[in-house]
């Protein structure tokens, strides 16, 4: 079993450059052909949102890695696979290229936001 992790921190209104190669590195080594689970959290939010449906986060490592959209539903919560900017999201918000406040990776979109 392999467990993948990330550890990115983000400053508020500043362009995530190196952030952007060290997500794009995470999600090319997302190369197993099963996940079991998916935790996304920040400091707004220490537990985060999690998917526990195995199937759901093979999907999402899977698209992620391709870069293909996906959608599915884990634990109450909407996943979305697609691309922002110049680079792939994760979102728990049921929609991409969206700035509503949820638990939303998108170290690539180019711009400070």
């Amino acid at each position: 079993m392999w467990n993948n992790t990330l550890s990115i921190f983000f400053v508020s209104g500043v362009t995530p450059s190196s952030e952007c190669t060290t997500w794009n590195s995470f999600i090319a080594g997302l190369t197993c052909s099963s996940h079991t689970s998916l935790n996304l959290y920040g400091t707004n939010g220490s537990i985060g949102v999690d998917v526990t449906n195995a199937a759901v986060a093979t999907a999402i490592a899977s698209a992620l890695r391709t870069g293909t959209a996906y959608s599915g539903s884990s634990n109450g919560h909407s996943w979305q696979v697609g691309t922002c900017g110049t680079g792939i999201e994760l979102t728990a918000t049921g929609a991409t290229y969206s700035c509503n406040p949820g638990y939303i990776i998108r170290p690539c979109v180019g711009n400070s936001n």
